[in-house]
């Protein structure tokens, strides 16, 4: 099934928002941890919630692939 265009184009736009939301979350993420590790606290639950984030960026990013494909896929037949 082929989304039009426009829409492909908006979702494009909205997964790679997403990602740059995901990386300023990772690096305040790592700030925590760091901040977390200098106080002497522990950092199993922030180091998690790391893992977490960057398992979403990672599909993120393979969704973003996927919708670039399907872009290229469409120009192609045009």
């Amino acid at each position: 099934m082929r989304l039009p265009a426009m829409s492909l184009q908006e979702d494009i736009g909205r997964v790679e928002q997403h990602i740059r939301e995901i990386e300023q979350r990772i690096e305040r993420q790592r700030a925590v941890i760091a901040q977390a590790e200098e106080s002497g606290l522990p950092t199993d639950g922030p180091s998690n919630f790391l893992w977490f984030l960057k398992e979403t960026l990672s599909l993120s990013r393979d969704h973003l692939a996927r919708l670039l494909a399907d872009e290229f896929r469409a120009a192609d037949s045009q």
